[in-house]
């Protein structure tokens, strides 16, 4: 019972984290406030986390939980790869790079670049599990020195596209966003047919536009 407990109150504390920090920014959100949100003491959620910054790393992890989870219900982990990948991108995209409650973590707080060689091979496993098989489904390959440079280059192409649109620099729609990326990271690696492509990034869409995230 202890144990429910302290999960609902954990739970509690993300909620109230997600709206303090998609209404007022993370950088003008405090642990103070956070608890007020959640109608706990101070106390409580510092025992669960010890700063805010744990909490908004909490919360990421919580949400990019719900994407992989979101992702494989849509499709089996046997689906077909390239639109598995879509999806895996675009659902990165709209709930996460354009989600004001994890925009400090995924923009500040998170970089690929800065990761040692146990991370690298944990997102290897992860984000990226899908990278060999998807070249190898149009006659390509990856090879793992090459994967670690998709995987670095790819996280910055993608906060960089992302984070000029949310500045006004860049008048691109998610759409526009989705496709400049799939060109110029996924085509550019895997030479994929034109009309297969959009056949499938179309679907992908169709397909997001029915995930909902908590």
């Amino acid at each position: 019972m202890a144990y429910k407990k302290s999960g609902e109150t954990r739970g509690r504390i993300l909620e109230a984290a997600a709206s303090l920090f998609e209404e007022r920014g993370y950088y003008d959100t405090s642990m103070g406030d956070i608890a007020r949100e959640a109608g706990i003491g101070r106390a409580s959620v510092y025992y669960h986390f010890e700063d805010k910054e744990r909490v908004a790393r909490a919360l990421f992890d919580s949400i990019t939980e719900q994407l992989h989870a979101a992702a494989a219900r849509a499709l089996g982990e046997d689906g077909d790869v390239l639109l598995k990948t879509l999806i895996d991108y675009l659902l990165l995209f709209k709930h996460i790079a354009l989600n004001k409650a994890t925009q400090a973590v995924y923009y500040d707080l998170v970089h690929f670049a800065d990761y040692d060689k146990v991370n690298i091979e944990r997102l290897k496993n992860s984000y990226f599990r899908d990278a060999k098989r998807l070249a190898a489904a149009y006659g390509g390959s990856i090879d793992d020195k090459h994967l670690v440079a998709s995987i670095l280059t790819s996280d910055a192409f993608a906060k960089a596209l992302f984070k000029g649109i949310l500045k006004g620099s860049l008048d691109f729609s998610l759409e526009e966003a989705m496709d400049y990326f799939c060109r110029h990271v996924i085509l550019c690696e895997i030479r994929i047919p034109e009309a297969e492509y959009q056949a499938k990034l179309a679907e992908a869409f169709r397909i997001c536009e029915g995930i909902l995230i908590e």
